[in-house]
């Protein structure tokens, strides 16, 4: 019985000060490729600004890497108002956003990421008080590793290259000067 007892306590201590990594995304920046889609649409005189951005039902803000922590997507932010910011870079640099103009509003309609295969799925819902909108849904691959520890840190690396990508399939769509 002393044995037991011997053993289970220091497994018991380590387990209670063992704690979970949070892996954390770096701060959004603008996109070339992004800006020049949008600078086509500002020499045309269109102007946007971003309204409501909301995660559809079931995407998870913080979702979890393997068994080792959450991602956080926002740096210390909300994601969808890390989303909503990364919008609103883009329609600026690209020289679209305007205060007063039409707002665009965006459903987060997928937020998957995958350390294993090492794939971020993105996919937004974009709507307006002039259109419907449409949906668009981009897969980022990024390289991903056999431990925890650096595929999840890669996997939150990746997320702004990621979010890039699907503002690029939202602002590059033909679909979206219709929104805006």
């Amino acid at each position: 019985m002393m044995k037991i007892k011997a053993i289970a306590l220091p497994a018991l201590m380590a387990l209670s000060l063992s704690a979970c990594d949070t892996y954390t995304a770096q701060q959004y920046q603008s996109n070339a490729a992004n800006t020049i889609s949008l600078q086509q649409l500002a020499a045309r005189g269109e102007r946007a600004t971003v309204g409501e951005v909301r995660l559809a039902e079931g995407i998870q803000p913080r979702p979890t890497c393997r068994l080792a922590g959450p991602l956080d997507l926002g740096g210390g932010d909300n994601v969808a108002q890390t989303i909503k910011q990364a919008v609103q870079t883009e329609l600026l640099a690209g020289g679209v956003y305007k205060v007063g103009a039409t707002p665009i509003n965006i459903n987060v309609v997928a937020l998957t990421p995958d350390s294993m295969s090492g794939k971020w799925t993105i996919g937004l819902q974009v709507y307006s008080t002039r259109s419907s909108g449409f949906t668009v849904q981009s897969v980022t691959e990024f390289s991903t590793s056999f431990t925890a520890v650096a595929a999840c840190g890669n996997t939150a690396t990746a997320f702004n290259r990621a979010l890039s990508e699907a503002i690029n399939k939202m602002v590059s769509d033909p679909r979206f000067a219709q929104v805006i």
